[in-house]
């Protein structure tokens, strides 16, 4: 540290000493106590402070630099707020059957907010960063209520590298969450190549999304380079990213996710797309799925590969979703036997074979208030002696507010709803959900049971919204007994014996711009 931070800092330190004695009637003793505290958090700040000049300076130079070797054209500002209240009657998601008075326990706000900056420059190139946080509201309080003094071990600002909690500490700092250059046109040709850390989003997101649909909205990013052919009526997509990078000097333990995603646009209003994705995962502990397969049991190597066809458009006042996907791959080497017995599979010679489904199909209308009714239907196989259940890789589709988020495999869901624009801001939907446990564990009831949703939506203006929603989930005898319906397939939802019905209200709100 300079000597002249050092300066200041006993500067600081001396004026707090006296100012807690003026203000508070506190003796020198106490006073320096105090003091010492507000000593660290001043010296964090003036460290930022540093960090911050020198990163401002830097953008300067390079605001300089530029012309002289690219011209910018546009920059653009932008960002988001989400804030979401959760209400749940049970202790948490999925812990279906355990009644609890204590309604603090059960209730969280978070917030997820980002800032991003966009540089056009001259032939068809842009530079993308965006910062996000993700917190619960209380994470970060600064003071403690009780002594009135500062809770500095809860300040989490951009530097710090500890979480304030349990949880992790990329949820809880400001992270990095996507930065990438990206050229169109690219070499003369018809590509848009995009490198670095961004969100990939595919079809309808039933199997790679950016993880933003109801609570839990974490947003999801990968680290790599994706490459995008157009030609007139169709369009193709290579990726490649890296899931975690485990030892930089070996090359056979690092995790990878390949794909191709091809779009053929030809008939009027409907898309048919097919693709093929590979992961090879060959880093113990971190399989990279962020599903519990490494949490399972510890493989040598992971390899999945998940080949689909989809189907979405309009018709007419009708509109559509089909989606179909087969996995195969294996599991080599190292598998605890333990941690299969669990699940009662076998101890050795694991491999993917599972077939996944989603099917919507609604109709709107023709009226002022655009009323829409639909059904649909999906099935995700579940684990049968050595084959693992499906795995729905990144998936964006929740089809329960309650049992889980984007992991529920192993089930048949049936599902039908409606919706309506009631006014030109105030729009109102209703869904029914039916779930039913594709292979059962053990013994156990196969019904997991069924869900009703309601849910209203504001839009205020045309960045800002609110919304309300209640969902009760009607537990089956599947749900008492427990099934294998959580990670993938990996993990027992219920098991206590008790199949009390379960509650969730959730208020939210949330501005871009």
């Amino acid at each position: 540290m300079a000597s002249e931070d050092v300066d200041t800092i006993y500067r600081v330190r001396s004026h707090a000493e006296k100012a807690v004695c003026a203000a508070f009637g506190r003796s020198k003793r106490n006073a320096i106590g105090y003091s010492q505290s507000l000593l660290k958090f001043y010296t964090k700040e003036i460290r930022i402070m540093r960090y911050t000049l020198v990163a401002l300076l830097a953008v300067m130079m390079v605001g300089i630099a530029v012309p002289a070797f690219a011209q910018l054209q546009n920059v653009e500002v932008g960002g988001s707020i989400r804030i979401r209240g959760n209400y749940y009657s049970v202790d948490a998601p999925g812990m279906i059957g355990v009644d609890s008075d204590n309604y603090a326990s059960n209730a969280n706000v978070e917030q997820r907010t980002t800032v991003n900056v966009k540089a056009d420059f001259a032939d068809d190139v842009t530079a993308f960063i965006e910062l996000d946080a993700l917190n619960n509201w209380g994470d970060d309080f600064r003071e403690d209520t009780l002594t009135g003094q500062a809770n500095l071990g809860n300040s989490n600002s951009f530097f710090d590298r500890a979480p304030s909690s349990s949880s992790s500490a990329n949820l809880t700092n400001v992270n990095l969450y996507q930065a990438y250059i990206e050229t169109r046109e690219t070499g003369g040709y018809p590509v848009t190549l995009r490198i670095g850390r961004q969100e990939i989003q595919f079809g309808s997101e039933w199997l790679v999304g950016n993880n933003d649909t109801a609570a839990n909205f974490t947003g999801l990013s990968f680290d790599g380079i994706t490459a995008r052919y157009d030609a007139d009526s169709w369009n193709a997509t290579a990726l490649w990213v890296k899931l975690a990078e485990n030892r930089a000097i070996e090359q056979d333990i690092d995790n990878d996710l390949y794909g191709i995603y091809a779009s053929y646009t030809g008939f009027e209003d409907i898309v048919v797309d097919a693709y093929w994705f590979y992961a090879r995962l060959a880093g113990v502990g971190n399989d990279g799925l962020g599903r519990g397969i490494s949490a399972s049991f510890s493989p040598d190597t992971i390899e999945l590969h998940t080949i689909g066809l989809r189907a979405a458009g309009t018709y007419g006042q009708f509109d559509f979703e089909v989606e179909a996907a087969y996995q195969t791959g294996k599991v080599f080497d190292g598998v605890s036997a333990s941690g299969i017995a669990v699940r009662g599979l076998g101890a050795s010679d694991v491999d993917f074979d599972a077939i996944g489904a989603n099917v919507e199909v609604g109709y709107t209308f023709d009226s002022n208030y655009q009323p829409r009714v639909f059904i649909g239907a999906a099935y995700f196989e579940g684990p049968d002696d050595n084959d693992l259940g499906f795995n729905r890789l990144y998936s964006d589709w929740e089809y329960s507010e309650i049992l889980g988020n984007t992991d529920l495999s192993n089930l048949l869901i049936l599902r039908a709803g409606a919706s309506a624009e009631v006014t030109e801001k105030v729009g109102v939907s209703g869904v029914v959900s039916w779930f039913q446990a594709d292979e059962e564990l053990g013994n156990n009831d196969d019904d997991i049971g069924w869900e009703l949703g309601l849910y209203a939506t504001y839009q205020y203006s045309e960045d800002l919204y609110f919304e309300v929603g209640y969902a009760r989930f009607f537990s089956g005898d599947g749900i008492a007994d427990g099934n294998l319906i959580g990670a993938n397939g990996l993990s027992v939802v219920g098991g206590s014996g008790d199949d009390e019905d379960v509650d969730y209200v959730y208020i939210e709100t949330g501005i871009s711009f």
